[in-house]
């Protein structure tokens, strides 16, 4: 990743220590500062993510009053 002058910045608040003590450690081990290690992980964890929601999924049927309160009381027997 190229880093510029014009990038954001993001300040994290009450990080739990247990939290901020694991990334201390993986940044040590990974030769980064602490703020390049949360860097690397946070577009490692958001690297794959979709930006768009997929479609609503179609029943083929209403789902009406009656059918949820059929499905209800099917769920309590």
């Amino acid at each position: 990743m190229v880093y510029s002058m014009n990038m954001a910045s993001l300040l994290l608040k009450d990080i739990p220590q247990d939290l901020h003590d694991r990334l201390r450690r993986a940044a040590t081990r990974d030769h980064r500062s602490l703020n390049k290690e949360i860097i690397a992980l946070l577009e490692a964890a958001l690297g794959d993510r979709v930006d768009e929601l997929p479609p609503p999924v179609s029943l083929g049927f209403a789902v009406g009053d009656d059918w949820l309160e059929q499905a209800i009381a099917t769920g309590r027997k």
